[in-house]
């Protein structure tokens, strides 16, 4: 499907947008891998729904303003993007921080959340379940984590290493640094927040996610009212990378559910 790649002032904010497709709009909050690129789930998805895929704050083509220092910031931001869009409210779909993200937004404005998916979602701590350190390796040492067939990791790679891929890849690790205060990313304060979501939830987690267990999907499913898990086989951290077919069936089948 085509899509266009355009730039929105958010509050003053440079704000890189990818969109296509017509409907029922849904926002996909992308992981902190991969920005600013259309991905074949995304044009999958955007042949059922408008599909609204913008660059965090600090990631692909997006600015970082001085202010950035946390998630709840993001959030912020995203409510001003949905109100300069005339969007009162939409699904969402969140993948590793970007689900962090939209978990906390659901927290705060529940009214603006029609359905809401998780996928491979930060932002919990589980003591005694140890998951991957983002901060301490090397991208190309991460990248094979995140998949359960390495080879599909070259998918998020550069096709050539330059002086603007070294300055993005260091520009994208310092904001992911000031998102995450911590090393675990994640908000201590989260879990018990969950409960007050209100949207149908789908929690969906790679069952040969190396980067963030399985564990990790239980306890957003526990935490959250009426939510649903669903594991997808053969598959790592990055679901809609891996498992295209089979997270694009998922996501259009709950979102599609009366």
């Amino acid at each position: 499907m085509a899509h266009r790649s355009e730039f929105l002032s958010v509050r003053g904010v440079r704000t890189h947008l990818l969109h296509g497709g017509r409907g029922e709009p849904l926002l996909v909050l992308t992981a902190e891998f991969g920005s600013g690129v259309w991905h074949p789930y995304l044009d999958r998805l955007s042949a059922q729904f408008r599909v609204l895929a913008p660059d965090h704050l600090g990631f692909g083509e997006s600015e970082r303003p001085e202010w950035l220092d946390g998630i709840d910031d993001l959030v912020f931001h995203y409510v001003d993007l949905l109100d300069a869009l005339e969007i009162r409210a939409t699904a969402i779909i969140g993948v590793s921080v970007g689900g962090w993200i939209a978990a906390e937004f659901a927290v705060a404005h529940p009214e603006r959340v029609r359905q809401l998916i998780l996928v491979g979602a930060a932002g919990l701590k589980i003591d005694g379940v140890p998951r991957y350190d983002l901060f301490l390796n090397p991208i190309e040492d991460i990248l094979p984590h995140l998949f359960h067939d390495e080879t599909r990791a070259a998918q998020l790679l550069p096709t050539e290493y330059g002086p603007e891929v070294v300055v993005r890849a260091y520009r994208e690790s310092t904001t992911l640094a000031r998102l995450a205060w911590n090393p675990y990313l994640y908000n201590p304060k989260l879990e018990r927040r969950l409960a007050r979501i209100t949207a149908p939830t789908l929690v969906v987690w790679g069952e040969q996610d190396g980067f963030l267990p399985l564990a990790y999907g239980e306890a957003y499913a526990r935490a959250i009212p009426a939510a649903r898990l669903q594991t997808v086989p053969n598959c790592g951290h990055l679901v809609p990378f891996e498992q295209t077919d089979e997270f694009v069936g998922h996501v259009s089948e709950f979102i599609r559910r009366p």
